[in-house]
């Protein structure tokens, strides 16, 4: 799997980035130097190819997901993770999943059906993949969510709020911000989530 790793300072945080459908590595750089500027950062491309574009998981149209492929290039993406964290010397717990769209999906995805020390995640418009396998407790994560509302294209209010009842349902912390600009990451939104970071 193609990624970038660059080394931050040690008291930064560390993100691992997840693209949107159509990104690649470099595309959420800027956004996490934003949310921190001594971070370390981890980002990965997507290696499904649809049309050209970079994606995480395989789909079958919009919205219509291929659930094998999911499920497969989710245990990949930890693996990957895992291996990296080892030669990098960074604990799970210490990284935050930072995703857009896509991105966010497979890491909402993640954290719900993989028992995992990763415990923070930042996803920027995510919406539920309607996979709901797994009990375990989730009382050590924390969760940012953010959705477009009505003006999201392709997030449905009721999509965001099956995924964020997910959560919710085993006892994760989760804070959601609605924002005005449909499915677009805006300036306020990247704002938000680096107070929260703070907190």
């Amino acid at each position: 799997m193609d990624y970038l790793y660059q080394a931050g300072k040690p008291n930064g945080k560390k993100f691992i980035l997840l693209h949107g459908t159509g990104g690649d590595e470099t595309s959420l750089v800027d956004l996490a130097k934003f949310l921190d500027a001594d971070s370390t950062i981890l980002s990965f491309r997507g290696k499904i190819e649809e049309d050209g574009m970079n994606r995480f998981f395989k789909r079958n149209g919009l919205n219509q997901f291929d659930f094998e492929s999911l499920e497969k290039e989710t245990d990949h993406l930890l693996e990957e993770i895992q291996t990296i964290s080892e030669e990098k010397g960074i604990a799970l717990e210490d990284w935050v999943l930072v995703g857009y769209s896509n991105g966010a999906n497979i890491a909402a995805h993640l954290l719900l059906e993989r028992e995992t020390t990763l415990t923070k995640g930042i996803f920027f418009h995510p919406m539920s993949l309607e996979v709901h396998t797994q009990s375990f407790n989730l009382a050590d994560k924390k969760v940012w969510a953010s959705y477009g509302g009505k003006r999201d294209p392709i997030v449905s209010e009721a999509s965001f709020a099956e995924l964020v009842a997910a959560f919710r349902d085993r006892s994760a912390d989760v804070t959601v911000v609605e924002t005005a600009y449909g499915h677009q990451v805006s300036m306020d939104e990247v704002q938000n989530a680096r107070e929260w970071l703070k907190e």
